[in-house]
């Protein structure tokens, strides 16, 4: 108990350098919860801003990568949701920023109960689908 209580008090114990929290808070001044992890040549945070769960990868310098933002159905914008809706049930939804670059991951269940993960463009054109 004491260990589970160390942990979350100090989070994972990962330091990005100075120039990652420099980049992290220019780009994200309210987050909160902040965990960091060290991951193979980048660094990724995980953090809340206005209750949603976000995640945002830093090169080693610095730069912000790529960042995700977990979206509740009644947030995706209108294209998105109706071209998901046509393929099945919403399940999940992530929006991803890769420089500049907006897409949606999103998980559907069909009317068999397959699971489909569907990627679509910001103006809600499929670009990819797996069956999971």
């Amino acid at each position: 108990m004491k260990d589970f209580l160390r942990k979350v008090t100090r989070g994972n114990g990962v330091s990005p350098s100075k120039i990652c929290l420099h980049a992290f808070y220019q780009n994200f001044k309210d987050a909160i919860n902040v965990d960091w992890y060290n991951r193979d040549g980048y660094y990724e945070a995980i953090f809340y801003k206005e209750n949603l769960e976000h995640i945002a990868i830093f090169s080693l310098t610095g730069s912000l990568i790529e960042y995700k933002l977990y979206l509740p159905e009644g947030f995706l914008p209108l294209p998105i949701k109706n071209m998901a809706e046509t393929m099945g049930e919403i399940m999940n939804a992530v929006m991803r920023n890769k420089g500049n670059m907006v897409e949606y991951e999103i998980i559907v269940r069909d009317d068999k109960l397959n699971r489909h993960l569907i990627t679509l463009s910001d103006i809600g054109i499929l670009l990819e689908e797996k069956i999971l």
